[in-house]
């Protein structure tokens, strides 16, 4: 079996400190984070790390014990650090932040106009006429 290569950027840390507060460390994005939440997806035993609506972070493989924590906790923090090739370079964060937990968000629903209705109903009324 082939072995997968890991890009570096992909990689993610989850901490937590003596109080019990968790923190992700991962690297930064281009897009500053904008109302940050979580969602913890047991079913795939992930951490769904929201940065913005449409900014989604995927944090998977975790184990029950860090889920079950996951699921006590208030808020968590989040630190997000400039990536750099350099493995001896220093570390500088670009975003920090917390985010706290959310029901999953349910996805976009469109909502017909009533102009769309109207020229739905048109093109079936014309399709059926073709076909007479």
């Amino acid at each position: 079996m082939p072995i997968e290569e890991i890009n570096p950027r992909d990689v993610y840390e989850l901490i937590e400190n003596n109080e019990g507060e968790l923190m992700v460390l991962i690297f930064a994005f281009d897009e500053k984070p904008q109302s940050p939440f979580f969602y913890i997806n047991e079913k795939r035993k992930t951490l769904d790390l929201y940065r913005s609506k449409n900014d989604l972070v995927v944090i998977d493989n975790l184990k029950p014990e860090t889920i079950k924590k996951l699921k006590k906790t208030s808020q968590i923090y989040v630190c997000e650090m400039k990536y750099n090739e350099d493995p001896d370079a220093e570390n500088e964060i670009v975003y920090a932040y917390s985010a706290e937990p959310k029901e999953r968000p349910l996805p976009p629903v469109k909502i017909e106009t009533l102009s769309e209705k109207a020229k739905k109903a048109r093109e079936s009324v014309l399709r059926k006429s073709d076909n007479a």
